[in-house]
């Protein structure tokens, strides 16, 4: 059984993999609104989190917090989005 630590690096290491993997082809797609690459790092962060858990429960809520932080940042990328398609 690992221990805490080693599964925050787990989700550490992935998640950072995903980031540059992300940056990585959203630049080679000449992609240049930064909206994309934080929804896109929003919904990366979410799937790690869902892979790498259980978590402890100081862990958890830590997590639990930086994840409602990314669900309404994402949240008004996506109402921006919609608004802007309405006009």
């Amino acid at each position: 059984m690992t221990s805490g630590i080693q599964k925050i690096e787990v989700f550490l290491i992935s998640y950072a993999c995903l980031i540059v993997s992300t940056v990585v082809v959203l630049s080679y797609l000449n992609v240049g609104q930064v909206d994309i690459y934080v929804a896109g790092f929003a919904i990366e962060y979410f799937i790690v989190i869902l892979a790498t858990a259980p978590y402890t429960p100081e862990e958890s809520r830590r997590q639990r917090l930086i994840g409602i932080i990314f669900l309404i940042i994402f949240t008004g990328i996506v109402i921006e989005r919609v608004l802007q398609l309405l006009m």
